[in-house]
């Protein structure tokens, strides 16, 4: 499950404001970073701190003329237990995640939603509590984070805003209409798959993917006419480096809060026990899907759960705004810079983490946030 289980860095609304004070529990390769809510606090892992790269005001992207610079990607990536490996994908979802946070806030900027100087300096005086309880302070949080005070009170503007925007396009009747058609995300409704993985990344060409395509829908036909199991070919052709010899690509038990890659957790819940999708494409490569069994559970009541409807609706919410943002968005992102992550990351301390405002995806979320495109 680990091989497409979509990163923690595919958060949309950032997870923090300042390094130094807000931690997310999301570690990089495992687990997608929580909805776009309120998180709670929670003893998180804290990287401890490594050198940074120079030349923090290099330009890696820009989103409709706005300017991404490294160091805006350094204080994100600081809030992750970066591993060794996958620097490139690390780099890719990230690079995602500041998109869709500029995307999210040229959207809020558009609704003119008003937010008042009292709510933000009281989000501020509440993270200089959490700072000085944590041994810091808010000048050396901004200088450790590259960022203005401006910066910080403009990013919390951002999250009251998004509350409040979710609060106006969230009422009863429509979480309500939610909740009936998201039963299996909000009861925890699970599927056991299999799955065949042929792998992909950005660098593919349109010419292999069809190959891909083509070799996965022989491999269907093939243990459709009962040539072999689903399981022997997973052994034979499953590009999936966790799957052993013995595993036939059964990845276990997950649901689609689980942080599952979108794209593979839809068709999954789609499908009845014992079918075979057709290929899967997602941004680790191209899947044959099998479902093996399913664990329903009840709907949940509104009332008792409205807090976690409306958290899964915000979650939504974000995703239809991204992909109607992207379609006319102009964004270059530039290759990853070489000095970008330290050879080595000493082992990470626990640290108290403060409760926010809108987090997102996140993979995000993102589950797992979508990374719309």
């Amino acid at each position: 499950m680990r091989a497409f289980v979509r990163p923690g860095l595919a958060a949309v609304i950032a997870v923090g404001v300042l390094a130094a004070g807000t931690r997310t529990q999301a570690q990089a390769t495992k687990k997608a970073a929580p909805p776009p809510t309120p998180p709670p606090a929670a003893a998180v892992p804290l990287p401890a701190p490594a050198p940074k790269p120079t030349n923090l005001g290099q330009v890696l992207a820009t989103v409709n003329n706005a300017k991404i610079t490294k160091g805006n990607l350094i204080d994100f990536l600081s809030r992750y237990e970066i591993p060794p490996e996958n620097h490139e994908q690390i780099y890719s979802d990230a690079m995602e995640t500041l998109i869709n946070m500029k995307l999210v806030s040229e959207f809020l900027a558009r609704q003119k939603l008003p937010v008042s100087e009292e709510r933000v300096n009281e989000a501020v005086a509440q993270l200089e509590k959490q700072l000085k309880a944590d041994g810091s302070s808010l000048a050396q949080a901004l200088v450790d984070s590259n960022k203005s005070i401006g910066d910080v009170k403009e990013e919390y503007a951002n999250r009251i805003r998004w509350i409040d925007y979710v609060k106006l396009r969230g009422t009863d009747a429509e979480l309500k209409k939610f909740a009936d058609s998201h039963k299996d995300l909000l009861s925890g409704t699970q599927v056991r798959a299999s799955h065949i993985l042929l792998r992909a990344d950005p660098k593919t060409t349109a010419a292999e993917k069809q190959q891909m395509r083509q070799k996965l829908a022989g491999i269907k036909r093939d243990v459709e006419a009962k040539k072999y199991t689903f399981a022997e070919a997973a052994n034979k052709y499953s590009e999936d480096p966790a799957n052993s010899e013995s595993g036939g690509g059964d990845i276990g038990f997950f649901g689609l809060n689980s942080g599952i890659v979108e794209e593979f957790g839809k068709v999954a819940f789609a499908q009845k026990p014992g079918q075979i999708s057709e290929p899967v494409e997602t941004p680790y490569g191209f899947h044959l899907i099998m479902v093996t069994d399913r664990q329903d559970r009840p709907k949940i009541d509104f009332e008792q759960n409205k807090t976690q409807i409306r958290n899964a609706y915000s979650a939504e919410l974000q995703k239809e705004i991204l992909t109607a943002q992207r379609k006319t968005a102009k964004i270059d992102i530039r290759p990853m810079p070489a000095d970008l992550f330290p050879p080595e990351q000493p082992a990470p301390a626990n640290v108290p983490a403060p409760a926010g405002a809108p987090a997102p995806a996140g993979k995000a979320a993102i589950p797992g946030t979508a990374r719309p495109r």
